[in-house]
């Protein structure tokens, strides 16, 4: 692992068609220089393990789940924060007494147990089964939320989930991030080729 006096190490796993935004958003807001983690960052690294060098790496989510060597250089890692975009894509569902994980979920594992700090960024935690929502709160806290949900009531997880909507969401200097939007009913007259369209649609989707 790093040795005591290495700057704070950074792990941020998205979609791959979203490392390259976080690499250019980090940098323009921040200033901070992260490196998108490549196969050649592998072939050019010092111990053969750039998770051991770098301190600030964005990595696909789908290349480290599908790798196994990756997935065991980073097993040999510690970070201070693990960033995880598009977490409910670390999934795993629920079959009888059976939990079968995807290998994002397995990677969501692995993160977990080598970060002081992660954090699951989502719009869509929950798919409605509770218990593959249980299962993904493991990522979370294995020991808390592993094992079946008994008389269908979820556990509380105020303490380690946050739940935001847009409107609630405020720049550095408090004001609203997104626009306000406002809902208005138009009145308007359709003619005799939208009736028509419009009654056959009500019908097909009766």
């Amino acid at each position: 692992t790093r040795p005591a006096t290495a700057r704070p190490g950074c792990l941020i796993v998205a979609p791959g068609s979203l490392v390259e935004q976080w690499q250019d958003e980090l940098w323009e807001k921040f200033g901070l220089d992260f490196e998108i983690m490549s196969r050649s960052a592998v072939e050019s690294s010092r111990t053969g393990n750039p998770f051991l060098e770098k301190n600030l790496l964005v990595a696909r989510v789908d290349q480290l789940s599908r790798a196994e060597d990756l997935l065991a250089k980073l097993e040999v890692t510690d970070w201070d924060l693990v960033i995880v975009d598009e977490a409910h894509k670390m999934s795993a569902h629920q079959y009888g007494n059976e939990l079968s994980k995807t290998k994002r979920f397995a990677l969501g594992a692995v993160l977990r147990d080598h970060t002081r700090h992660l954090l699951l960024l989502t719009a869509t935690p929950h798919n409605g089964k509770n218990e593959d929502f249980l299962a993904f709160m493991t990522l979370i806290d294995a020991e808390r939320f592993a094992g079946r949900l008994r008389h269908d009531d979820l556990p509380e997880v105020d303490d380690v989930m946050r739940r935001l909507v847009k409107e609630n969401l405020r720049t550095f200097s408090g004001k609203p991030l997104f626009t306000k939007r406002y809902a208005h009913t138009l009145n308007f007259e359709l003619s005799g080729p939208e009736t028509e369209l419009y009654e056959a649609v009500t019908d097909y989707v009766r």
